[in-house]
């Protein structure tokens, strides 16, 4: 992928991190403007994983529960529940905000956030991390295949025995993919109007959605050895969007 694309997927996040961080992370009608309250944000999280990893428990996976890592981890909304069940997690995000964010309210000694700098995860060694969770994160990277080559990354990463979890679109309608409100967005900022206004009182936003097929997920994750023990139906799709969340090991 080219820099410039990463460049401007990183530009955006850093806007919406300065402007409605936890909103941005995790976009619940209500809570938008800054009207998260903490407990009830990091509480998703802690929900989140929890059923994750019971689902993943049927299946016999992770083997171990010791490295773990958090992909896109914005606030570390689920980076501290992890940190609750793993010897050590650690947090990456494209954001420099979003890090400072996660660390300012991180409380959990064995988790660490870092910046994500690359469109890979080279500052990991592969088979290091027992587990390594991705959620509402994939749909938002600027091509489908960055979306690919970061599979890729994951199970390069990922230890005999671990498991892969992330969530990805698989369908987007025509009205969604034509997505008004981020060009909206880019039209109006060149035309000299500011972040907040934009994103608070016209309610427009930066972020894009990108969709991947089963079939290029499932293609993707052979092509790197991996294998897929369990697919299910993402809660969080809107009206005409199809989600899907992949448990996958090697």
């Amino acid at each position: 992928m080219r820099g410039g694309a990463l460049e401007r997927h990183r530009r955006d996040w850093e806007q919406l991190a300065e402007v409605d961080p936890l909103w941005a992370i995790l976009a619940a009608p209500d809570a938008r403007g800054g009207r998260w309250k903490l407990d009830e944000f990091f509480a998703t999280g802690e929900a989140e994983i929890a059923e994750v990893l019971e689902v993943a428990s049927g299946f016999g996976y992770p083997e171990r529960y010791e490295q773990a890592l958090d992909f896109g981890c914005g606030g570390g909304r689920l980076t501290n529940a992890l940190a609750r069940r793993f010897g050590e997690v650690i947090g990456i995000d494209i954001s420099q905000e979003m890090i400072t964010l996660a660390r300012r309210l991180g409380s959990s000694e064995n988790c660490r956030f870092e910046l994500s700098t690359h469109p890979d995860l080279r500052q990991f060694p592969s088979a290091s991390f027992d587990f390594v969770y991705s959620g509402l994160v994939l749909q938002h990277l600027p091509r489908r295949q960055l979306v690919q080559a970061y599979l890729g990354e994951f199970l390069r990463v990922l230890r005999p025995g671990g498991l892969v979890v992330f969530q990805a679109l698989s369908h987007l309608p025509v009205a969604r993919r034509l997505q008004p409100r981020r060009r909206a967005y880019a039209l109006l900022h060149r035309a000299g109007l500011g972040h907040p206004f934009l994103l608070s009182r016209l309610k427009l936003t930066p972020v894009r959605l990108t969709a991947i097929s089963e079939r290029e997920v499932r293609s993707t994750i052979a092509a790197h050895g991996g294998i897929v023990v369990h697919q299910e139906e993402h809660p969080e799709a809107a009206e005409g969007i199809r989600s899907a969340r992949y448990y996958v090991s090697v």
